[in-house]
């Protein structure tokens, strides 16, 4: 072919002119299919591109190759946008030469911006599969052509996302399968089936993790040791062919991922999924009530831990009250807890050691207390409320029961309907499809409805009263995990100040749980004069709270005993 017979868009092409290559695919698999470091697409583009430069009589002074990038936007094609630049600022190319026009655009107001562009310099675009002449008609087609090529990526993109969606409802996996499975391929009544399996390697490490941080004794940090010394790698991949230790952002990805439960979530839905759970259900809500404790803590794994992390917080400037180790001049080490705008500058809050900050939040505690008498009555009140509100949910039940009735003979209306010629099949199935959207949002509510949430409320607030009856010896009895965990959902933060005989409550912020019968047992309490009894008398001894510090003062006072 002769430079006479090829055209091409911005001028007339002069024989011996300057000349670069654009080659792209848009996925990085492309270029990992052959021993070739550039797959088999890129140099196929290179040769016929090379070629139609030789026809023209044109030097090629440089190639722009672009692997695994898409064409739908240009501003994420760093090779394409060096090309532009040269082609501004040095103003040393006459032609880019490209395999075809869907490899430089799939945006149609990107390529007509940079046609006119391209003009503008006098660089010509050259294409190899779909030339274009220079004049008004050539203009038109180049047009077109970047809409159809627009139109087919879209398209495609929408198959895709259909397919994949599709997959997931059928319990598929539609990416690449998460840490301790392997996607493999079976064979299947004669053909190839693509499916998940469980990692023999690294599925029971996957579990591992999930049940070491169940106990609540592992930090993400210790997980992450923990994991590397039992060799859990990523799986190899090209940029590391060994693998690689798992990092702390990974660890908590995991640990959240219901899919170890046997789910596929895909685009904010969740689908039951066809491969085999690594863990159960218990185990997986285990974690999830040690993650919701930690994050509700407001803690973060570091080196020293203590179960009022997070919980106790500066009554002065309302910040965390982080943990400091200090060392005496004996070379013991001291525990104390340090106000972080302190450690700022901005705040006076003196240090406060750990003894005296857990003997004071425990002595916190007896303010709570309602006595067994006070208790029973706010049991009883609440017992009708609930009784009341059960009542509500079963006249709701009996709706809703009713309208899925209704629901399922329309949909088995209409299934007879089909095949019927006075019946569009269209219409059918569309009035089936949306007669099952509404069954499955009725049968939702109705499975709400009968999960039995008032008697589990009734549960919590029996063993909320339970607690408050006596809830310093409760929490003086309780393990550090406990006290962490009744600290979050009675509390959530205590704030702390430091007066003249130590540290003091002064104020709370309840909990998200247990926090509502608190305050309505305060209100109560408040409402009816009802009196404390027990343990809440200490409160008002506990106003006066005294030193932390060794005695210095023996019985008889400061002055000598007299005669």
């Amino acid at each position: 072919m002769t430079s006479s017979k090829r055209s091409s868009e911005g001028r007339k092409m002069p024989r011996g002119g300057r000349a670069v290559l654009y080659l792209r695919v848009s996925d990085p698999k492309q270029v990992n299919t052959d021993y070739d470091p550039e797959g088999n697409s890129i140099p196929a583009q290179r040769k016929a591109c090379m070629q139609l430069a030789g026809e023209l009589g044109l030097t090629v002074v440089e190639e722009y190759v672009e692997p695994g990038r898409s064409a739908k936007n240009i501003d994420r094609r760093p090779r394409f946008n060096e090309m532009m630049e040269r082609a501004r600022k040095q103003r040393d190319v006459d032609a880019i030469v490209i395999y075809m026009r869907s490899r430089i655009f799939r945006n149609a107001a990107d390529a007509a911006l940079t046609r006119r562009e391209l003009k503008q310099l006098g660089v010509s675009l050259l294409s190899v599969k779909d030339p274009t002449a220079d004049s008004i008609s050539g203009d038109m087609l180049a047009g077109i052509l970047d809409v159809v090529n627009e139109y087919q990526s879209r398209a495609a993109g929408d198959d895709i996302a259909y397919k994949m969606e599709a997959k997931a409802q059928r319990g598929g996996t539609p990416n690449r399968t998460r840490l301790g499975y392997l996607n493999v391929t079976v064979t299947v009544e004669g053909r190839p089936v693509r499916t998940v399996i469980p990692d023999p390697e690294r599925a029971h490490l996957v579990r591992l993790i999930f049940e070491q941080y169940a106990t609540g004794q592992f930090t993400f940090v210790q997980l992450r040791e923990a994991s590397i010394q039992a060799g859990l790698r990523t799986r190899p991949t090209k940029a590391y062919p060994a693998g690689c230790d798992l990092s702390i952002h990974a660890i908590g990805k995991i640990l959240k991922d219901r899919y170890y439960l046997g789910k596929v979530p895909y685009k904010g839905r969740e689908y039951d999924g066809r491969h085999e759970p690594l863990i159960t259900p218990e185990l997986f809500e285990q974690v999830q009530q040690v993650l919701y404790r930690q994050r509700n803590a407001g803690t973060r794994d570091r080196k020293w831990q203590h179960y009022l992390k997070g919980t106790v917080r500066c009554a002065r400037c309302k910040r965390l009250l982080t943990l400091e180790r200090a060392k005496s001049k004996t070379g013991r080490f001291y525990f104390y807890y340090l106000c972080l705008g302190r450690a700022d500058g901005e705040c006076d809050l003196p240090r406060m050691t750990v003894p005296a900050v857990e003997e004071h939040v425990q002595n916190h505690w007896a303010t709570l207390a309602i006595g067994q008498t006070t208790a029973d009555r706010i049991k009883a009140e609440l017992a009708s409320a609930l009784e009341s509100e059960g009542a509500v949910s079963a006249t709701l039940r009996r709706e809703l029961e009713r309208e899925l009735r209704k629901i399922e003979l329309a949909e088995d209306q209409c299934v007879e309907l089909i095949g019927n010629p006075d019946w569009p099949a269209d219409k059918l199935t569309e009035k089936i499809r949306l007669l099952r959207i509404q069954r499955e949002t009725i049968a939702a509510k109705l499975t709400d409805a009968r999960s039995g949430q008032l008697e589990e409320a009734q549960s919590t607030v029996d063993l909320i009263l339970q607690l408050l009856t006596d809830p310093k010896r409760v929490y003086g009895e309780a393990s550090n995990d406990e006290r962490r965990t009744l600290n979050q959902i009675c509390f959530g933060k205590l704030f702390l100040d430091r007066g003249e005989f130590g540290p003091t409550v002064i104020d709370t912020h309840h909990g998200e749980t247990a926090g509502p019968v608190i305050r309505f047992t305060c209100d109560w309490r408040n409402t009816n004069g009802a009196t404390r009894t027990g343990n809440a008398i200490e409160n008002d001894v506990q106003k006066h709270p005294g030193s932390d510090k060794n005695l210095y003062v023996r019985e008889g006072g400061l002055e000598p005993p007299r005669p």
